[in-house]
């Protein structure tokens, strides 16, 4: 199975149009950018977009910044990135956190714009300054993976610190796994497991994965098959393909609460692109095991697996050769000879 450190997730995890949750508690938006953002999350975006657009244009830091994601995201008219950048600028430089934080997640992640991670740098060090949690979060995984900085396992911690105290779910998944594997703060995991737990309740899927497994191992003490079962399906319902698969083969081992057919999980993981998944349900196909057998099909799903053979453990890379070439040869067997002239 996957290792338990599972990929980052960069998906933004934060309030609506990118408010922290610090600034929202710090300041109300005034009525009429409040009834914006209702539009905005009842997605009425011609109406959001009609309600915030005066105020905008009147100055409003908050507004710039809410019609600036709209313009980026294409909300209530076309999308529009250099309009969106315009609007954050001038929302940051009033001291806007939230724009600062949207223009560095533009140049971090080359949305619309060239990725620059010094300039991302330089945009998510004032929004963290002013004690943006995302902003700090990001800072935090640049320094962990050295992506514009040099590496620094400990900045990186702290920072994920200080993001997890601002309720940023993405902070409390990344320290879960400085504790986990001991990177800049001691290896610890009951500390890893109650970060991860924080993040799981706000729907981090990775999160809710990670503490399955560390419930499903004696790491926090007896196994609990239970609370692995209830953060596994959590994740799978947030459509994590690597949970698809911990469920298939919970369920072939006879690990979940009710009897679940395998073949299942492991058809929606293959389905989801998961190069284990994907070559399990071959198996299922190939074994006829919770499935019509069809050896053709198994084989397209093989070679969809061995494409990507760089994410399959050696063993199970291996298996899905010898697969591969038994069903070749069974395939050849089967085939019509080719007639021959009488002699």
């Amino acid at each position: 199975m996957k290792n338990l450190i599972a990929a980052v997730a960069l998906a933004l995890l934060v309030l609506p149009f990118g408010v922290s949750a610090a600034e929202t508690k710090k300041d109300a938006p005034a009525p009429e950018l409040a009834r914006a953002l209702e539009l905005l999350e009842a997605k009425d975006f011609a109406g959001a977009r009609a309600a915030v657009a005066p105020l905008a244009a009147a100055g409003d830091r908050d507004a710039k910044h809410m019609l600036g994601f709209m313009e980026e995201r294409g909300y209530g008219g076309p999308k529009n990135v250099p309009r969106a950048i315009e609007l954050y600028y001038e929302a940051a430089m009033a001291g806007s956190a939230d724009a600062q934080y949207a223009l560095g997640e533009l140049a971090f992640n080359g949305g619309g714009v060239k990725q620059d991670y010094e300039r991302a740098l330089g945009w998510y060090r004032m929004a963290a300054d002013a004690k943006h949690p995302g902003a700090a979060t990001r800072l935090g995984q640049m320094h962990a993976e050295g992506l514009g900085v040099a590496k620094d396992a400990g900045l990186a911690a702290s920072l994920f610190e200080q993001g997890a105290k601002g309720d940023d779910p993405r902070a409390a998944y990344f320290l879960g796994n400085a504790y986990l594997a001991g990177e800049g703060v001691p290896r610890n995991d009951r500390k890893a497991a109650e970060y991860y737990l924080r993040a799981a309740e706000q729907g981090h899927a990775d999160a809710q994965y990670n503490l399955a497994l560390l419930y499903d191992s004696d790491r926090l003490g007896p196994p609990d098959l239970q609370k692995t079962y209830v953060l596994m399906k959590a994740a799978a319902e947030a459509e994590l393909p690597e949970a698809y698969v911990a469920l298939g083969l919970m369920a072939h081992n006879g690990k979940t609460p009710t009897p679940e057919e395998p073949a299942d999980w492991f058809e929606k993981a293959a389905r989801a692109g998961d190069a284990q998944g994907q070559f399990l349900y071959a198996v299922a196909l190939a074994e006829g095991d919770g499935r019509a057998k069809n050896p053709a099909e198994a084989l397209m799903w093989l070679d969809k697996a061995l494409l990507a053979a760089d994410s399959l453990p050696e063993s199970m890379r291996l298996n899905a050769a010898e697969l591969r070439a038994r069903l070749v040869k069974d395939a050849r067997a089967r085939a019509p000879k080719k007639p021959q002239l009488r002699q």
